[in-house]
Parts: C-alpha cells; sequence; structure tokens
C-alpha cells in the first residue's frame, strides 16, 4: 500500500481507488490513499443509464470517487458526481504525491528505516503540517527551516532536506530573440552598441550576443517564463526604437526552438 492517510475519508472528499471486484448492481474499490474498501452502486457510475456495470467499468481500473456517506466501517462512493476537471486535478495531487512518497522512503532509507517507520515518525506529521508529503518536500526546498519549527524531527529534517534539494530542482526557461539591425548615421556602430547595452544593464539574466552584422541574439533566462518573455519582448522592442529612431533600421523575432 502507498499514499497513506490515517483515519477514514470525509463525506464529499474525492479519492482516487482501483477497482477490485464489479457485479451486476455495484462494484467495490479500494481506497488507495486509506487503504480501505467501498461501494459504488450502479446509480453513481454514469450519468446515463447503466445497462451493463461492465461496459464502465474493469477489474483493476484507477478512477477518482467521491465520498457520498461514511457509515462506521461502509463507504459509499460516487463515479458520476465528479467533473472532469475535478478528476484531473485529483489525479495530478496523486501522482505529486506518490513521487512525495517515494523521497519519503529513500530518506528512511539514508538513516537505515523503512517506509513504515517514516511514516509513524516523519510522515503523518508531515501530511498535518502541511497538508500533503508533497508541499512538505516542496517547503523542505524553499524554508528548511520551518519543518523544525512544526516540530518535525531533528533526526528526520536533514535527509529530508537533502532528498528535497535533489529532487525538487526549478526548471530554468531560456528564450532567445534574433535582432536585426542597421544604422546609417556616421557612429552607427556606437549607436547599435549603447542600444543593446542598455537595454540588458538593469535586467537581469539577459545577455546579447553578436552573431554577424547585422544579426544579434538577444537571450533571457529565468524559472519564470511568461516574465521573461515579456523581459525579452520589452528589451527588443527598446534596441529598435533606439536604433530606428538614429537614422537606422530594426527588426527583431522570437526564435523559436
Amino acid at each position: 500500500m502507498f499514499m497513506r492517510k490515517q483515519g477514514m475519508p470525509e463525506v464529499g472528499e474525492l479519492v482516487v481507488c482501483k477497482i477490485i471486484k464489479i457485479f451486476p448492481n455495484s462494484a467495490y474499490a479500494e481506497l488507495i490513499e486509506y487503504g480501505k474498501t467501498g461501494m459504488i452502486h450502479v446509480s453513481e457510475v454514469a450519468l446515463k443509464w447503466v445497462r451493463d456495470i461492465r461496459e464502465f467499468l474493469k477489474l483493476n481500473q484507477h478512477v477518482v470517487c467521491k465520498v457520498m456517506k461514511v457509515d462506521g466501517d461502509n463507504i459509499f462512493l460516487s463515479i458520476k458526481r465528479v467533473r472532469k476537471p475535478e478528476a484531473e486535478a485529483k489525479l495530478n495531487e496523486f501522482k505529486k504525491e506518490k513521487k512525495a512518497e517515494k523521497l519519503l522512503e529513500l530518506a528512511a532509507k539514508s538513516i537505515n528505516k523503512d517506509l513504515d517507520t517514516a511514516y509513524e515518525e516523519v510522515g503523518f506529521k508531515l501530511q498535518d503540517e502541511f497538508g500533503s508529503l508533497h508541499k512538505a518536500f516542496e517547503i523542505a526546498v524553499k524554508n528548511p527551516d520551518l519543518l523544525k519549527s512544526k516540530g518535525v524531527p531533528g533526526t528526520w529534517c536533514k535527509p529530508i532536506v537533502e532528498i528535497a534539494k535533489k529532487s525538487f530542482v526549478e526548471k530554468m526557461y531560456e528564450l532567445k530573440a534574433e535582432l536585426n539591425l542597421k544604422c546609417y548615421a556616421p557612429n552607427g556602430m556606437e549607436v547599435i552598441k549603447n542600444a543593446l547595452l542598455n537595454a540588458v544593464k538593469h535586467r537581469k539574466n539577459m545577455e546579447v550576443k553578436y552573431i554577424s552584422a547585422p544579426q544579434y541574439i538577444l537571450i533571457s533566462k529565468g524559472k519564470n517564463f511568461r516574465q521573461i518573455e515579456t523581459e525579452l519582448e520589452n528589451a527588443a522592442e527598446e534596441i529598435v526604437k533606439s536604433v530606428a529612431k538614429s537614422n537606422g533600421e530594426a527588426s527583431f523575432k522570437i526564435i523559436e526552438e
């Protein structure tokens, strides 16, 4: 079993399930995160009338269900009451949490402990304090001191932070713009040089590369794609305007790679 949560699910909660038994009027599913079994009545399988439940469900199929009722150890589930965007978001969350559990297991192995012990000593606490294991590992990268302040045992802080930093590497984006710059003023080369320098000197993670007259490449790097895209376009436009107003011809295009 993986993706462990304590207790019983709440009514209205979305859960990832695996179909384990199918009958003419119902199906039974394992709530993977809780290690419990729930029942899906044929009337809760689809929005339309279901003549044969096996047309909609197969053994070992994974589905996202909504918890409709919890009565003691009995859990009643619905598939039809889960909207497609909700199901997609839940499955995405499920995948992230599955990855985070693997990281917890790696952290445990680094101090000669197993996954069961990891959950008992720190896993459930991370879920309670941060909402999910995935979120806890993200915090371990961005603000590791917060783990201690939330009462995470010291023996676990170091391995969790080390594993998190190795695994949660933020993606860097790189965008380029091709500049075509000509200036017919007596000091044309100086005009182009100044236009290029002025555009990049106040912008971090941006540089200019000379290709061959009249071509230059403007390069912007960063973790936020939209931000570097906007910065690149703004810088290129500044350069083009600066050269054009000094008896020049200038244009640019974003290079698709």
